[in-house]
């Protein structure tokens, strides 16, 4: 546990710098943005189809950052470089919804990726070398740290402060900050490798076919409320949102999403139905910010009524879940079955097997549990 904490505290460190760079100068003591009504631009036109790449406009870049051929880079992104530091994406690398990858002050120079590398929901790259062929899972922290190629980073895991060797694998919920763990972590299985494959050919189909949605039908076809583009694995559709529904404009809701009346999105969450589908969330759901749900291709996402969910969430299918479920700050939720009026407490992990996770009604998962198998499940009452 202290391991745990000390990694989140040097990782919060960093986060608390990376933010502050973004907050806008405030009039004194009015809490209103200044505004200069004439003088220089001082933003520049970051393109969003470069390099045969997709870069979504919602994405925040800061400082020296680069991006290879072929890459796909979500929604409500940050990319930050420090002065004399520099950001480095590779060829065929996927980086999806509310992740960060930072070159920071003090620290080394670049946070880099290799080729054919995936950054999943949330995940998170400080001061950092990740080699090629690698897959970070969802809100997996890497900090300070190099990653040998192929190594493979499952979801909520912390790797902080070393090398980890080629094709290792690091288990859900893990802390790395040693290396003697990190030498002696066991290799990943050809079905892992498999499953990078997947990724990454997905994704190579969402950089072309996002970069051609933009340029056909401009900036408004890839930010808030829209269509999903078309692919092999996804047939392209529209939301459907019920009556008296509010969305924060930094939200961004693509492709079968079905959202029930009275529901409400906040700042930053994406609901993204481009590649499993659909994603329905029942009425009177309360969705706060930087919330990802998204589905690997073939399945889905349903939820019931009464959704009630804080930040930093992550929903991803195949997920089956019933009425009122309550869901805490920095969970995770993979491969499941949930009853009704279940909740998920902060920071637990719920990340089921191939086969998934039963879940009955009324269960609490308490905060800080990894779940990965339904003995463990059972063995919560």
């Amino acid at each position: 546990m202290h391991m745990l904490q000390g990694s989140e505290s040097r990782w919060s460190q960093h986060r608390r710098i990376a933010l502050a760079v973004a907050v806008t100068t405030l009039a004194a003591g009015t809490g209103v943005a200044i505004a200069a009504t004439t003088g220089e631009p001082v933003s520049d036109d970051a393109p969003i189809v470069v390099n045969g790449s997709f870069v979504s406009p919602l994405t925040e870049r800061f400082g020296d950052v680069r991006v290879g051929k072929g890459v796909f880079v979500a929604s409500n992104t940050t990319l930050r470089a420090d002065p004399g530091h520099r950001v480095s994406l590779g060829d065929s690398t996927n980086v999806q919804d509310n992740v960060s990858v930072l070159a920071l002050e003090p620290g080394a120079r670049t946070a880099t990726t290799g080729m054919q590398t995936s950054l999943a929901h949330q995940s998170e790259v400080v001061n950092s070398t990740i080699g090629k062929f690698t897959f970070i899972g969802f809100r997996s922290r890497i900090v300070d740290s190099t990653l040998a190629d192929g190594v493979f980073v499952s979801h909520g895991a912390v790797v902080d402060g070393v090398k980890v060797p080629k094709d290792r694998f690091v288990g859900v919920g893990k802390v790395i900050t040693t290396q003697a763990q990190a030498n002696a972590l066991p290799k990943k299985t050809d079905g892992d490798a498999d499953f990078q494959r997947d990724v990454l050919e997905v994704n190579h189909e969402f950089a072309e076919e996002y970069a051609d949605l933009y340029e056909d039908r401009g900036y408004t076809a890839v930010t808030g409320i829209s269509r999903s583009p078309k692919t092999s694995f996804n047939p392209g559709k529209r939301p459907t949102i019920g009556a008296k529904f509010d969305a924060q404009p930094s939200a961004r809701i693509v492709g079968d999403v079905r959202i029930g009346d009275n529901s409400k999105v906040g700042r930053r969450t994406s609901i993204r139905a481009d590649e499993g589908s659909p994603i329905s969330i029942g009425a009177n759901a309360a969705i706060e910010d930087r919330v990802t749900f998204h589905a690997l291709k073939g399945t889905s996402i349903s939820i019931g009524a009464g959704l009630d969910t804080d930040d930093n969430v992550v929903f991803h299918g195949p997920l089956t879940v019933g009425d009122r479920l309550t869901i805490d700050d920095d969970a995770i939720l993979f491969r499941a079955t949930v009853g009704n009026d279940v909740t998920i407490e902060e920071g637990a992990i719920v990340v089921g097997p191939a086969t998934g996770l039963k879940i009955k009604d009324g269960l609490k998962i308490p905060a800080g549990a990894v779940i990965t198998s339904q003995a463990q499940v059972d063995a919560l009452g």
